[in-house]
């Protein structure tokens, strides 16, 4: 019985090996045909003057990111009683944790709108601590952060509040960015670092 096992998986080993085989040969040969610069490109590698004078047949990701960040819109006001805290950019936040990420996001050159007004339904008109433009995906991502996640109260309308992202089509990990800290666990730079770079880069 044992042979005819040996047997039975050589012989399923050798079709799979002459099939993976005509894969990779075909992937090479695509590659080997494929030009090395595609149509999106082109006008990318054509002079600054030169790309102002042509309509091109796709926006660059410049064009795209700026367009995205000329959007005016109103976010949230401050009460007096918040500290002013600042960001590297010169906008106004509300927390240390915002100020963490809203830097990253800077240097990392990512367009974000802070507190942009998003309606979703059964909450209404809400304001995600960042709206992110992700290029290299192409969407926009909500970054929600939830600092306070040792208090009841506060956790308890989190939850809430991740359930009403769920339920208009918001994806943790995918369109929405959820992070938590408690006055045990600190947020840190390297986490905000390390989330920029898993999602959005």
């Amino acid at each position: 019985m044992n042979l005819i096992r040996e047997l039975a998986q050589k012989s399923y080993d050798i079709k799979i090996w002459k099939s993976v085989t005509r894969e990779l040969n075909a992937i090479e040969r695509y590659l080997n045909s494929c030009p090395k610069v595609v149509a999106e490109q082109i006008c990318e590698m054509m002079h600054l003057e030169r790309q102002k004078l042509i309509v091109p047949i796709t926006p660059s990701r410049e064009q795209i990111r700026n367009e995205w960040l000329a959007v005016e819109y109103e976010g949230k006001g401050f009460d007096e009683r918040v500290p002013e805290i600042y960001t590297d950019k010169g906008e106004r936040v509300r927390s240390k944790s915002e100020l963490l990420i809203a830097n990253e996001l800077f240097r990392a050159n990512i367009p974000y709108r802070y507190e942009y007004p998003v309606y979703i339904k059964r909450w209404g008109t809400i304001y995600p601590d960042f709206m992110v433009l992700a290029l290299a995906k192409k969407k926009e991502v909500y970054w929600e952060h939830f600092g306070r996640m040792d208090d009841p109260e506060y956790a308890e309308k989190a939850v809430q509040k991740i359930e009403a992202y769920a339920e208009n089509g918001y994806v943790i990990g995918d369109n929405l960015i959820v992070t938590f800290e408690t006055r045990q666990s600190v947020f840190t730079t390297r986490k905000v670092q390390m989330i920029i770079e898993q999602y959005l880069l």
